[in-house]
Formats: C-alpha cells, structure tokens, sequence
C-alpha cells in the first residue's frame, strides 16, 4: 500500500478542507482538487483507501499509544524509571483529559473516519472500475469506519457519529452509544459480503473474513452470544488456520501468515520523523512498539508478575514472549544483568521486539501489529459455545489452541487440578485462562476485564462509575461547539 498513500493521505486532506458545506465558499480555484474531480481509476480508488488504512499507523493507534494503553490498563506491564507521566498514568488510572495519549487517540481515529466519509461521500463519482472492483473498495472502506468507530466507542461510550463530510464547523454532539454500536453492525454487515476471502484478496487488504471476525467480536462485546455465533460461523474456516510456531505471530518475516485475521502493516521507515510528526503524524509507517518496550531500546516496560505467574510451567508460549536471563539475541548476545540493567525484573518483552535478529532496537519497526489473529477466533468461539450451553464445542477450540504449543488439553486428567471443565463456570475460567496466555501483551486482557465485568476485583486502581470511559479530550470540549464540560464522561 505503501507506493501511493503518503500522496493521498496529503491529497486527502486537501480535498477535505474544500468539502465541508459552507455557504460562504462560493468562488472556485479551477486548478483545485475536489471530490468530483477525483477517484477516475482504480489507481486513484485504491491509493485513496489506503490512506484510509494509514490512520491505523499513527500514533495515537497502534504505531504507539494503543500497546501502552490497553496493556497498562490491564497491568500486563509495570513501569521503569523511564516511562512518561501520560503513559505512567494508564498504569494508575490517574489519566485527565488533557492527557495527549487519549487525545491523538480520539483525533487519530476520527481522521479515518473522515477519511473514509469522503469516500463514501463520493462514491457516484468513482469511474473506470468494475461494479464489483467499486463495492469490494466500498466494503473495506465501511470496514476501517467501522473499526475506528468500535476503538472510540468501547473507549469513550456515547460520542459524535459522522457518517458524512456534509458537517456544521461547529461539530456534533454526543450520540447514544447503542447508535454508534447499529452503525457499526450496519457497516460490517454490508462489508463481509462483498469483501473478497483470504485466498483471493491481496496480502494485508481486509476480507470477508475480517468483518465476520470483527463482527462476531462487536456481538460478544454486546453479550449477543447467538449473534456471535452466526458471524464466527461465516468465516472460510479453510483460509486460516494455527502456525506451527507461536512465534511466527509476532516477527517481520511471517507476517499475513495463516494465522492473521486482520492486522496493521508497518514499514522500516518513516516520515516526518517517524511517531515525532506533530499532533496528526500520520506520515509515518514504521512502529515504535519495539523501541518502547524493548530492552534494548527505550526499555519503558517490563511484564507485570501477575501475568508471568499466569503461565503453567513448560508453557513454550512463555519462553516465546518473554527474554530472561541468559538467553539469547541478535547476533549471539547473551542476556545478562549488566547488559540489560534489570533492576530486579523476572522478564522482559519478547513479542514484537526485532533483537530477535539484530543487536539494538530502532525507531523503524517493520513488524505488523496482529489485531485480530485466528487464536483468539478460536477463543472467542469457545466463550461464544459456553455461553451458550455447548460445552463440547467450548472445550474443543480451547484445546486447539492448547495442542498447537504441545500443553495438555482441558479435561485431561493433567489438568482437572488445576483449571476442571465439568461445569459451565470452570469453562468460563479456563477461557480467562487461556486467553491471558495466549495473547499476553497483545491488547485482550483490558477488555476482557472490562466486558466480563470483574475489573474491579483484580485492578484496584480502577474506580467504578468512572473508568468505564476514557475523558473526551480537553481538546475536543474547546473546539467542538457541541461538546460542553457538561457533557464530559463521569468522574472527569
């Protein structure tokens, strides 16, 4: 996607500023870009929804803010000396709505939005394609807005809903959450049928089985199990399947494998300075994730012992997800205390880090993120099938992610100890279980907390009646005129 988007993210925004219904703009530039003007060949419409994909890069999203986020919110990280009072405070739950993390999350992910309401704005100009070329486009389109959308509302509750660039330059106000939740089932359900399956499409592009992978996961969120069910079951099974190496999730070199559902593509490079671009860098296509959690680079985090006292003992998983001491990286280094100034650490992160095959971290991660992988597809269907009184069907995907890694399976004899499957609840917490292993460091274990409603028992650092939601940003109260104080989140 790389060739044509950093031209189209900067033509995208052009167009923008012009597209916006004011009255008073009545005199034309004929050399200037508009909407009508544009998307005339697929070029065009492709490079154009690309750009769309580009918001999941920055930095408020996955090129930086989203890992710290979520997996500081769910402790799954504890903090060095050297990490940064606005990424500290996801750690205390000490976070405001000045806190700039929470609001390049907010504007980052309504960029793509906007990005995507003006491809949807404008689809009766679009020319020189195939009906289906157009409406597999339109479909990865309505996907991304979706998407976006499903990170600010499970985030922020009720919020602004855009559905067009045709907006009043005093913003909008608020929309009950349950608004934004029917457009986002609207999107995906017009976008998996026309989006192209896994074994047709072009490696990194969404598919079918994306939006039925997402939508399955929206209705879980929502505790519509039957739903669920029927969205899982809509997958090309076929087209996924588990890596022979757990490990392949999280390098460079086997990136879009069997295994991934839907996930962001990086590059080993940037623009405007990578994640330094400004409020909106956007021009940017490498990842910070292995800088900042490095131990060889910034070295911020370290994995919190609640998380490596969840692995059972001979778990490879562990191993492949965490450095201890006197392994080894890059070009044959051994991990010892000196080098890696643990500062009495059990562990450090493995995932996502490139020491795998070189000395040091750098700025310029090329590792895609893993958003959605079939693992947790698996999982999800598990908590789907025991909800629903299916218990055969629940503790089968357990153990197919289980057999992958070589550990014994549930209802084993092995493990009726420690985690029993006899009754829907043990089930319940062998999923808990499973998934905290599973996708440790990878943005679960938050939401899980929060959707299965026991936060407060495990975190408590987390205030009921106030961290269910993020504050809207400061930022977004001063210049939105539909947006008072008096429409903040409670507790802020």
């Amino acid at each position: 996607m790389k060739t044509y988007k950093i031209v189209f993210i900067i033509t995208l925004n052009l167009i923008l500023l012009g597209s916006c219904n004011y009255n008073d703009l009545e005199i034309n530039n004929p050399n200037s870009l508009s909407p009508e003007t544009y998307f005339k060949s697929e070029v065009q419409l492709k490079a154009a929804v690309d750009a769309v994909y580009s918001s999941l890069q920055s930095q408020g999203l996955y090129g930086r803010y989203i890992p710290y986020m979520y997996d500081n919110m769910g402790q799954e990280n504890v903090a060095r000396a050297a990490l940064s009072g606005n990424l500290r405070d996801f750690l205390n739950y000490t976070f405001n709505s000045d806190n700039i993390s929470i609001y390049l999350y907010w504007k980052n992910a309504y960029n793509g939005i906007r990005r995507a309401n003006l491809i949807l704005d404008n689809a009766s100009n679009i020319e020189n394609v195939t009906d289906q070329q157009k409406q597999k486009y339109l479909g990865e389109v309505k996907f991304l807005r979706s998407f976006y959308y499903f990170l600010l509302v499970t985030r922020f509750g009720d919020i602004p809903l855009y559905t067009t660039t045709e907006v009043s330059p005093d913003g909008l106000p608020r929309k009950a959450k349950e608004q934004v939740y029917s457009l986002i089932i609207s999107d995906l359900n017009a976008a998996a049928p026309v989006l192209k399956s896994k074994a047709a499409e072009e490696a990194g592009r969404v598919t079918s089985g994306a939006a039925y992978a997402l939508l399955g996961k929206v209705h879980l969120y929502r505790k519509e199990f039957g739903l669920a069910k029927t969205a899982f079951d809509k997958i090309i099974a076929a087209d996924y399947g588990l890596t022979t190496d757990y490990s392949d999730n999280f390098k460079a070199e086997t990136e879009i494998n069997k295994e991934s559902v839907f996930e962001v593509k990086f590059e080993d490079q940037s623009w405007s300075y990578g994640g330094w671009g400004g409020e909106d860098p956007n021009l940017t296509e490498s990842s910070f994730r292995a800088q900042e959690y490095g131990f060889k680079g910034w070295y911020n985090v370290n994995p919190s012992n609640s998380l490596l006292d969840e692995f059972e003992t001979g778990d490879p998983r562990y191993s492949a997800s965490f450095y201890s001491l006197d392994d080894k990286y890059g070009a044959n280094n051994s991990l010892t205390v000196t080098a890696t100034n643990l500062n009495g650490a059990r562990a450090m992160w493995k995932k996502y880090q490139m020491v795998y095959r070189q000395n040091a971290e750098t700025y310029f991660s090329n590792i895609n993120h893993r958003v959605i992988r079939w693992a947790d597809v698996l999982l999800m269907k598990a908590e789907v099938e025991n909800e629903l009184n299916n218990p055969t069907k629940a503790i089968e995907f357990l153990n197919e992610v289980r057999q992958r890694v070589g550990m014994p399976k549930y209802g084993t004899s092995a493990m009726n100890m420690s985690f029993p499957v006899g009754t829907k609840d043990q089930i319940f917490n062998a999923i808990k279980h499973e998934r905290r292993v599973e996708l440790n460091g990878e943005q679960s274990r938050f939401p899980d907390l929060m959707r299965w409603g026991i936060i407060k028992s495990i975190i408590p650092e987390f205030q009921v009646g106030k961290h269910e939601f993020l504050p809207i940003p400061q930022k977004e109260i001063s210049t939105n005129g539909s947006i008072s104080v008096e429409n903040q989140n409670i507790g802020y």
